[in-house]
């Protein structure tokens, strides 16, 4: 059955306990084992096939249903064993890196699914994932700001060409935080509500709660609470970075920006990448139905490809110069000179100015 092949993340999420049972250095387990599984499996699988999707709805819903629960209590445990006077360090650090890991990935990966549902039920369910992140502004910034700017210089969630991923991080979280205010204050303002109805008010008292309610229960726990939310939020910034790194909108003769197009998105059509993360590779169909489920995305022609799967090019991003001499080709390529027409458009004039 075609929906065998997205069950991998609850394999690798099941890694975590099993690294604990087996002890010590173990619980760092997930964190030796993803990268070797999907960069290895991107090598050894090759392309998949141009089969167009699989819709089987009820049956692809249930993974991002149950992936999600089990992660928050995947965190809740690690929370829990981790404030334990007996557990080492070794032990408290693997579990850390590894929660993290696992919900930097696959957990964001659920929830930015539900967050584009139509279902008010869902999009309860990713917000509960993104509060186990402390990261709940992600779910306006994502959807009413990057949705309607990528690919441009106003999107502080799309990388410019030339720009290292650590940069990135800084401005890509401090900027979409400043989108998420704004977009409420401007949604209240048209409404004439009152500014206490800003979502982002509410988001921030859960997270504040969440982080008290933590601290009062234990120290340890609470350093474990902000430092697997803090590497998980590192993760979805590290794939917003490659997903439009450099592609850039230019501007038309009537001055507006053109249409968003496949080459505007960078993809992938490694079989073992888009298995593992939820059709993620196939970024530039997302982008053209953004509530299309993860399994009913097609490849488009005419996308701006990555070398390999998003596993590879994300460590090759923590190393800018080697990342610049891989990508910054691939950009001019897929840009051709319409990255320098407009020097609002992110292109060379960006890395010129720099």
């Amino acid at each position: 059955m075609a929906i065998a092949k997205f069950w991998s993340p609850f394999g690798f999420l099941a890694l975590i306990p099993l690294g604990d049972w087996l002890g010590g250095a173990w619980t760092f387990l997930l964190i030796a084992a993803l990268p070797i599984a999907l960069a290895g499996g991107d090598w050894l699988l090759g392309a998949e096939p141009p089969a167009a999707s699989d819709t089987a709805p009820i049956a692809h819903r249930l993974l991002p249903w149950l992936y999600i629960p089990l992660q928050l209590v995947e965190i809740v445990w690690a929370g829990w064993v981790i404030a334990q006077p007996s557990t080492d360090l070794v032990t408290a650090i693997g579990l850390t890196l590894s929660t993290g890991l696992a919900a930097g990935v696959f957990g964001f990966l659920a929830a930015h699914e539900m967050v584009h549902s139509r279902s008010q039920a869902e999009r309860n369910l990713g917000l509960a994932m993104l509060t186990g992140v402390l990261y709940l502004p992600f779910a306006i910034a994502h959807v009413h700001g990057h949705h309607r700017r990528p690919a441009t210089r106003d999107d502080p969630a799309t990388a410019r060409r030339g720009e290292s991923l650590y940069a990135f991080w800084i401005r890509s979280v401090s900027g979409q935080a400043r989108e998420a205010w704004t977009f409420e204050a401007q949604r209240l303002s048209r409404s004439g509500r009152s500014v206490f109805a800003n979502r982002m008010l509410g988001y921030f008292a859960i997270e504040a709660a969440c982080v008290v309610l933590v601290g009062a229960m234990s120290g340890r726990a609470l350093a474990f609470l902000l430092a697997e939310s803090a590497l998980s939020i590192l993760l979805l910034e590290s794939f917003n970075y490659v997903a439009h790194y450099g592609l850039a909108r230019c501007r038309q003769a009537d001055g507006r920006l053109e249409p968003l197009g496949p080459k505007h998105s960078w993809n992938s059509v490694r079989r073992m990448n888009n298995a593992s993360l939820f059709n993620m590779g196939r970024h530039a169909d997302h982008h053209r139905f953004s509530a299309r489920p993860y399994n009913e995305l097609e490849v488009l022609d005419g996308g701006a490809q990555l070398p390999c799967g998003y596993a590879g090019v994300i460590l090759m991003a923590l190393i800018p110069p080697l990342w610049r001499r891989v990508m910054d080709p691939r950009v001019d390529a897929a840009m051709g000179d319409e990255a320098v027409s407009d020097p609002r458009a992110i292109g060379r004039a960006d890395a010129a100015a720099a």
